[in-house]
């Protein structure tokens, strides 16, 4: 199902998009939703690796000293649940 929408474009940007739906012999709605589609398709990916990358670089042994483990496991409320 299509929604219709409103938006305000850039004059100068409106009319590139418009002389390249021409040029593709595509609806301006088309290329639009293409060109979204695309952009969406690609910050999802980023997205996903740079989840991964974070994970991957937090997994692992940390480093802390003995001194500052006990003064953690000696706070208050550290074993409620």
């Amino acid at each position: 199902m299509k929604k219709k929408v409103g938006t305000i474009l850039d004059e100068e940007l409106f009319f590139r998009v418009k002389k390249a739906a021409v040029i593709q012999r595509k609806s301006l709605s088309q290329l639009l939703e293409d060109a979204l589609e695309t952009y969406l398709t690609i910050t999802e990916k980023e997205t996903k690796e740079t989840q991964k990358n974070i994970s991957r670089s937090t997994q692992g042994v940390m480093s802390i000293s003995k001194d500052l483990l006990k003064a953690i496991m000696e706070e208050e409320g550290v074993y409620e649940s």
